[in-house]
Formats: structure tokens, C-alpha cells, sequence
């Protein structure tokens, strides 16, 4: 955990000051070394909350992109179980940065216990989610949306497998991965996938940025422009041009 209770006050991990767990209570020993990020560990071996998982740079990464005082929000379940969601934005938006693999019950478990939430994902963990999802993408047929985006089966890729049957928001980061495409930017790139019925999925790649200022102020989540139909060469021709055309078409063909 990012943080512990150090006299009541939320503290990040620092070495030789001991604290509480913000979930149950129980103390914290802070874990200061020089291969992991620095984070408070339980004294015990069982943690307070069972769908938490170890914290990566990534997590750390995406969590330092809001308010410290929306960071590790406890929350008590009515059987007394304590879960404590990443990030908890001022509307009540909860934001789950899933690395670790997760199983349908405990997605589906956390998706009814938060109500409002999204979930970001790291498409890095298993090497093959790249490029099948890569691969899925060149065969696609463009989705009819606002928005530049792909439509999908949800046995296209292994990734978007794993995360269909869901009914809240999914969001593939795979870093800054090269998609070879001329008006996709290298980087500050993520997937936002919507789910639709009969095994589809529309994906489309949104700015990061824009997914982060959504939730830290409202403003619309941006994706890029739909690519534009050629003019139709009849309507470019002028005047007599045009009149010929017009004349040649209707002529019989042998």
C-alpha cells in the first residue's frame, strides 16, 4: 500500500516510523528497500482487503496522476469485509488499475460492490496480448461511431477475451507500443473497449490524458476524427466536364 496512518495522519512508506493499516487498523511496517517502489506492508502476513494485489510502478504511475486524497479509499461491505478501491474520484467515480490476472466472480464481485466504477488495465503482462490485439486490429472493419474505431470480436484477441461479460467501462494500456499507424500518436495512447451484444466490441484509441482529465475535472474523453470519403471524381469535374460524364455513363456497354 501507498499508504499508512502515522499518528493518524496518511503518510507514504519512510524508513524507521511505523504505522496503521487505513482498512483494519492492524500496524504497518514500512518497506524501504532499493529493487521495489517504496510501500507499507502489513506486519502480518494477511492483508485486510483480498482483492488487493502487489503494487507496481504502473500502478503507482497511474494512481500518481490524481489527488492524494483520492488515493486508497477505504471501504466497509455489509458483511464487514474491507476493500479499499485505487482511486475514488470527487463524483464518486472508482478507478480499478488491474495487473494481475482476475477471475469472472471477483470482477463481477467488485463491479456490484463499487456500483460506478471503470477499470484501466495493463495490455504488458502476458507477452502474446499485444500482438494478438495488434492483429485483430488489421483485419477489423472500422465501427460506425464518432469516433475512429474498430469493431471487434470478442474472440479476436486473448486480452479482450478475458474482459468481456463485464458492464462497466474497460481501458487497454499497453504503454507506449507502436501501432504503426501515421495518425495514431507514439505516445499518451489507450484503448477504450465498449462491449455490445451478439460477442462484438468496438475499440477505440483515446488520448491518455484526456481519460485522466475526464476524471479529475469532467471534460469529454477525446478520440480522433473519423477518416473522411474522397470527393466523388463526378461531382469534381466542372461544367462540360461533368456534362460528359453524366452523358457516358448512360451509354451501352459491349
Amino acid at each position: 500500500m501507498k499508504y499508512a496512518l502515522v499518528e493518524g495522519i496518511r503518510l507514504e512508506a519512510t524508513t524507521g516510523v511505523r504505522g496503521n493499516c487505513p482498512g483494519c487498523s492492524s500496524p504497518m511496517i514500512p518497506k524501504c528497500g532499493l529493487k521495489r517502489l517504496h510501500h507499507w506492508a502489513h506486519k502480518s502476513t494477511v492483508a485486510c482487503d483480498r482483492w488487493w494485489e502487489p503494487e507496481t510502478e504502473w500502478h503507482r504511475g497511474w494512481k500518481n496522476q490524481f489527488p492524494a486524497e483520492w488515493q486508497e479509499i477505504r471501504h466497509i461491505a455489509s458483511n464487514g469485509d474491507v476493500h479499499i478501491a485505487d482511486v475514488k474520484s470527487a463524483s464518486g467515480s472508482v478507478l480499478e488499475f488491474q495487473y494481475s490476472a482476475i477471475t469472472p466472480e471477483e470482477r463481477a464481485a467488485r463491479e456490484a460492490f463499487y456500483g460506478r466504477m471503470v477499470w484501466i488495465v495493463n495490455g504488458n503482462r502476458l507477452k502474446r496480448d499485444l500482438p494478438s490485439f495488434q492483429e485483430a486490429l488489421t483485419y477489423a472493419p472500422s465501427a460506425e461511431t464518432k469516433a475512429r474505431s474498430w469493431l471487434l470480436s470478442d474472440q479476436d484477441s486473448a486480452i479482450i477475451g478475458r474482459w468481456r461479460g463485464g458492464s462497466h467501462p474497460v481501458f487497454l494500456d499497453f504503454g507506449d507500443a507502436d501501432f504503426s499507424s501515421p495518425w495514431l500518436p507514439s505516445t499518451g495512447l489507450i484503448w477504450w473497449l465498449t462491449y455490445i451484444p451478439r460477442g462484438r466490441v468496438i475499440a477505440t484509441p483515446v488520448h491518455r490524458q484526456s481519460v485522466i482529465d475526464h476524471f479529475l475535472s469532467g471534460t469529454p474523453i477525446r478520440g480522433f476524427g473519423r477518416l473522411k470519403p474522397p470527393p466523388s471524381r463526378r461531382s469534381a469535374l466542372p461544367g462540360f466536364e461533368a456534362y460528359r460524364a453524366r452523358k457516358d455513363a448512360r451509354r451501352w456497354r459491349f
